[in-house]
């Protein structure tokens, strides 16, 4: 357990070294995944205690992006858009929607964060994908572990991102936790 709450003091640090790149949307993704899903992915029901005061989307609106599942969602407004934080009910799982972010830089800066994790941890890659879906175009999915030895949980970073100008979501990062 102190192995797993050690990992997020150091994502702390990942998440303010990030360099910037040029496009502000996909550097307000990255910071907002780092800050709420990395650092929050212990304990995601305090998350949601600190964001009870915020306004949530009605149930009609999260449902799209709770894939239906009972939870909640909250846009998550800073200068460079909306973006869309989702907590599904009893998951540990955290999710945080673009609309609109660089596709590349995107992958580039999320890479920072998860593909080298803080020793004791190790990183493996577990899905790298392209798809044509209808709605969003070619997108490209990555996925990393983290795992300690012996550990009984570990940790799935996804990434999945749509170049196309008209693709309705250019960026959606999860976070879990996941038993062995």
């Amino acid at each position: 357990m102190l192995k797993f709450l050690a990992l997020f003091t150091a994502i702390g640090c990942m998440n303010t070294c990030i360099a910037a790149e040029t496009d502000d949307p996909a550097n307000s993704f990255a910071k907002i995944y780092g800050s709420l899903c990395l650092r929050n992915l212990p304990n995601l029901e305090a998350l949601r205690v600190k964001l009870a005061p915020m306004p949530k989307l009605p149930p009609q609106k999260a449902a799209l992006f709770l894939a239906d599942a009972p939870g909640d969602a909250w846009p998550v407004p800073d200068e460079h858009g909306t973006f869309i934080l989702a907590l599904p009910a009893g998951k540990k799982l955290c999710a945080i929607y673009a609309r609109r972010a660089d596709a590349n830089i995107t992958t580039r800066l999320f890479k920072t964060l998860v593909a080298n994790p803080p020793a004791p941890f190790h990183a493996e890659l577990v899905r790298d994908d392209h798809e044509q879906t209808g709605a969003n175009g070619m997108t490209h999915t990555l996925s990393y572990q983290w795992s300690v030895p012996n550990g009984t949980r570990k940790m799935l970073f996804t990434l999945t991102t749509a170049a196309s100008d008209t693709a309705n979501i250019q960026a959606l990062g999860t976070a879990a936790v996941i038993s062995q």
